[in-house]
C-alpha cells in the first residue's frame, strides 16, 4: 500500500456575491482558516485564495463558501498541490 504524502494545496477562486453584500461576504470568507480575499470587483466578484494542507480540504473549504449568506456562486480558477 502506498502512503499518501502530505501536501500543501493552493487555489484561486472567484466568488460572486449579491450586489451590496460584498463586505459581509468578505468578512465571512476571511473568518475561514486559510482563506484570503485579495480584491472585490465593481461587479460583485471577490478574488480569493485558499491555502490548506492535504488534498481534499480545498473542496471542503469551497463548499463552505456556498453556505455563506450573500454568495451566489464559487468558481475554482487555479489549483496547485505539492508535497511538503
Amino acid at each position: 500500500m502506498t502512503k499518501v504524502k502530505d501536501t500543501i494545496d493552493i487555489c484561486g477562486c472567484l466568488v460572486h456575491a449579491v450586489k451590496g453584500q460584498e463586505k459581509n461576504v468578505e468578512n465571512a470568507l476571511t473568518a475561514i482558516s486559510g482563506v484570503e480575499v485579495h480584491h472585490i470587483t465593481d461587479n460583485s466578484r471577490l478574488v480569493v485564495t485558499i491555502e490548506r494542507e492535504n488534498q481534499g480540504k480545498i473542496a471542503d473549504t469551497m463548499g463552505e463558501f456556498n453556505d455563506i449568506n450573500g454568495v451566489v456562486s464559487t468558481v475554482l480558477t487555479y489549483q496547485h498541490s505539492e508535497p511538503i
